[in-house]
């Protein structure tokens, strides 16, 4: 669906970027409320790990079977379907505390089912920034800078806030707060779809069609490739490690929300840089940074530094974060054609939840078996090798360094 206002052609991409920040606080919020909880309950590393696969293992599916419901019922039907959906699921949570039904195997099953509609929202609401950007007449890599700013703030806010509510008012309070944001952003989405246009259908473009000119193109599918191993420590870091690292040192959740909130400051940063400055980074550069700020921020917690050095590293961390997250999106939705732009991001987050769902599980079995300590050791490892192989991957054309600059070279197979 498009939506245009009468009264200003900036309203629309105001809308969407105030729906992406509340949904982005919500995830955050989540993500520190859901493992704590767990822990909290269960006291168990595997129960944790199993209850984060649960939130991501739907995202496969629902990436790949999002996009063609996305070309089916119009982006804002399919925005607002979805957030409704999570809003009921969700909103049961605080039930099952209050009547003691709590158990972990259900809460699971919730967060599965209310996951499986996350990322076909998701990627509706960016199919829908290319043209509110055009509206607004705003250049799409800027827009993508802000949404990535949006998810670096709310990277501070949702740990900060969610660490301070279970510590002040417990956990039933944080799940009936977070039933809250769920409610304000189907508001939101009420609001983009009662104002949308009538839709001008196009002849939905086949995977098939999809698959092959994403392989045709090196400019998409080679950058995907080196984003893809970023997803090993996605997921895991805020859904297994750090809640780990924090329950057995014996930390509290409010520090747990502090290395949330100052890895997404970090992210806020780098995010507003790139829409400020896009035209001066460069793909392998900011991919080489990408990488070893993943290599610190785990091995400030292998060597277990005092918390004002851990603090420090992980927010220095989120900066190529946040840069490069901007970068990607604006390499996927300017390198692509608008009949394809919903399968490519349903092709693109499906390889993204494949690899975090699988690495959730393994980090979480990997410290059951041999401990945190060897896991950090194991994963610091494997980004060391990737920060030896971007140096080795550069290249004299860089991807984002033509594209940006306005050149028409096409990277081919």
């Amino acid at each position: 669906m498009i939506l245009l206002t009468r009264t200003t052609n900036k309203t629309p991409l105001k809308l969407i970027l105030t729906t992406e920040a509340f949904s982005s606080l919500t995830n955050q919020f989540m993500q520190l409320l859901l493992p704590w909880y767990i822990l909290s309950t269960t006291g168990s590393v595997l129960w944790t790990g199993v209850v984060g696969f649960c939130a991501l293992l739907p995202n496969i599916f629902s990436s790949l079977f999002g996009a063609p419901l996305i070309d089916k019922l119009g982006r804002s039907k399919t925005m607002l379907s979805c957030e409704v959906i999570q809003l009921v699921l969700l909103g049961m949570i605080p039930v099952l505390i209050v009547t003691g039904h709590d158990w972990p195997w259900l809460i699971g099953l919730i967060i599965f089912l209310s996951s499986f509609f996350d990322a076909p929202g998701q990627l509706a609401r960016t199919a829908l920034s290319p043209t509110f950007s055009r509206y607004a007449d705003v250049p799409l890599s800027k827009t993508s800078g802000i949404i990535e700013a949006f998810d670096g703030i709310m990277s501070v806010a949702g740990p900060l806030l969610g660490g301070a509510v279970i510590a002040a008012c417990g956990l039933l309070a944080a799940w009936v707060l977070c039933t809250v944001f769920c409610l304000i952003i189907v508001t939101l989405c009420i609001i983009v779809f009662t104002n949308r246009r009538p839709r001008q259908l196009r002849p939905a473009a086949p995977y098939r069609e999809v698959w092959a000119h994403l392989k045709a193109d090196r400019s998409l599918w080679e950058p995907i490739l080196f984003t893809v191993p970023t997803f090993i420590l996605g997921q895991s870091w805020e859904l297994v490690l750090l809640p780990t690292y924090i329950y057995e040192h014996g930390f509290n959740s409010v520090y747990l929300g502090f290395l949330g909130a100052a890895f997404g400051l970090g992210a806020f940063a780098g995010a507003l840089c790139f829409a400020g400055f896009a035209k001066k980074f460069a793909f392998f550069t900011l991919l080489t940074f990408n990488y070893l700020g993943y290599l610190l921020s785990v091995l400030v917690l292998y060597f277990n530094l005092p918390t004002s050095a851990v603090l420090a590293t992980t927010a220095l961390c989120g900066v190529p974060f946040g840069a490069f997250g901007a970068m990607i999106i604006s390499i996927l939705l300017l390198r692509t054609p608008a009949q394809y732009r919903s399968k490519t991001l349903g092709l693109f987050a499906t390889a993204t939840y494949t690899v975090e769902s699988v690495c959730v599980l393994t980090i979480a079995a990997l410290i059951h078996g041999m401990g945190l300590q060897r896991t950090l050791l194991a994963v610091s490892i494997v980004f060391g090798v990737l920060v030896a192989m971007s140096l080795l991957a550069r290249r004299k054309d860089d991807f984002w360094s033509v594209l940006s600059s306005g050149g028409k070279k096409v990277f081919t197979k």
